[in-house]
């Protein structure tokens, strides 16, 4: 018989689930929710048990297992659907949810400018000599056209939320290239960041933007990594303090 069809008692007990002794008992249940979905107890997909039946198993109130589910969904583990056929399920995996706690984070001022930028440096540089090596003909050319579509553009876009997106697809392109689900991640989720900085201050893109990505290109398709890496690195360092400066001209406006 499969998992989906034992009875959820079942595999609540066979899961090693247990009555609450100590702590909260809100975080005593996420963090055995937590160990039944890592171990495969609950798949993605799956519904959990009923409220009710939780509080029972965990020998709290459905307060406590409703804090715990809303904790879960918080952090984008499970998700809650309305109606008939309703409940909470155990979501797929979502990379979005890196990007938000990462913005999270920005906003509340738990990550620093410059602790972004040295870690974009650093990723980027990873990303850039596994694309070396791994990128395809497919890989480099969305890079081509993407460089080529932005300089088509370039005079048409306005600062707008359209243009940042247009500037920083390139790097989502980039690490795409590196073949390597976990840098493609990080790199989306700190691109992401700097999006939204792009937008709040709507600075002038760099010049030369499209000849900097094209010599980058020379370098990665002759395997080149650390003129490519070097290239990189200047404009990463360039846009960082185009930003700083803008974000502080605004300050001052605004003071």
């Amino acid at each position: 018989m499969s998992d989906s069809r034992i009875p959820a008692e079942a595999r609540l007990g066979a899961g090693g689930f247990t009555r609450v002794q100590t702590r909260r008992g809100f975080e005593y249940i996420s963090e055995q929710i937590r160990k039944a979905i890592g171990d495969g107890t609950y798949k993605p997909g799956e519904r959990l048990p009923p409220e009710r039946q939780l509080a029972e198993i965990f020998g709290v109130s459905r307060q406590g297992v409703r804090e715990a589910l809303r904790g879960l969904e918080a952090s984008g583990l499970v998700s809650s659907r309305p109606g008939a056929g309703g409940g909470v399920f155990v979501r797929e995996g979502d990379p979005e949810t890196i990007t938000r706690a990462m913005s999270d984070l920005v906003s509340l001022g738990a990550l620093s400018a410059g602790s972004i930028l040295e870690a974009r440096i650093l990723l980027t540089e990873d990303v850039i000599r596994l694309a070396c090596t791994r990128a395809t003909p497919e890989d480099l050319a969305r890079l081509d056209a993407d460089i080529d579509t932005f300089e088509t553009q370039q005079a048409e876009l306005v600062p707008s939320s359209k243009r940042t997106i247009r500037v920083t697809d390139f790097y989502r392109l980039l690490a795409a290239a590196s073949h390597n689900e976990v840098l493609v991640m990080l790199t989306n989720s700190l691109t992401a960041i700097v999006q939204e900085r792009l937008n709040n201050v709507s600075p002038s893109p760099l010049p030369n933007l499209t000849q900097m990505r094209r010599k980058l290109m020379k370098a990665l398709r002759s395997g080149d990594a650390d003129a490519a890496v070097a290239q990189m690195t200047l404009h990463l360092t360039r846009v960082e303090a185009q930003l700083v400066q803008r974000e502080e001209e605004l300050r001052t406006l605004t003071s």
